[in-house]
């Protein structure tokens, strides 16, 4: 089973970070990488069951959410190759947060798993989550690097 993990140290406290990331339908904080971010169906983006199509290509569905344990998990129903349908299956994408109290700062791991033959998936998710990571950190004053 192929898995990515990505992982940023994020310059502020983890409930402002949080209140950032918390909506499963609200990508504004990763301009430079969601250009659209679309709710579909009904319900509220804090809800199992929420779904989005980001960049008109990426449709997932918000499968479990804790605002306590400041996490959500997510399926990717559909994308754009090598991330379609007919390649992956099974994907469950992991976003979580974790105080780092000695700073103040927030730990945040972004991390997913799916079944696949295609080695190419692993390289383009790590990507992926590298630039949504770096967008958050950056938008809480984090340098890019």
């Amino acid at each position: 089973m192929p898995k990515v993990y990505n992982s940023i140290i994020v310059p502020a406290r983890v409930e402002a970070v949080w209140s950032r990331v918390c909506d499963f339908h609200d990508f504004s904080w990763a301009p430079s990488l969601v250009t659209s971010c679309e709710k579909i169906g009904p319900g509220d983006g804090y809800s199992i069951g929420a779904r989005r199509l980001l960049n008109g290509v990426f449709l997932d569905t918000l499968i479990a959410y804790s605002s306590i344990g400041r996490r959500m998990m997510y399926s990717m129903d559909e994308g754009p190759s090598p991330v379609s349908s007919s390649e992956i299956q099974d994907y469950v994408g992991n976003l979580h947060l974790l105080p780092v109290t000695a700073d103040s700062m927030t730990f945040v791991e972004w991390s997913a798993t799916w079944e696949s033959k295609n080695a190419d998936m692993v390289g383009y998710m790590n990507e992926v989550y590298r630039s949504l990571l770096m967008d958050l950190a950056t938008g809480f004053g984090a340098r890019r690097s």
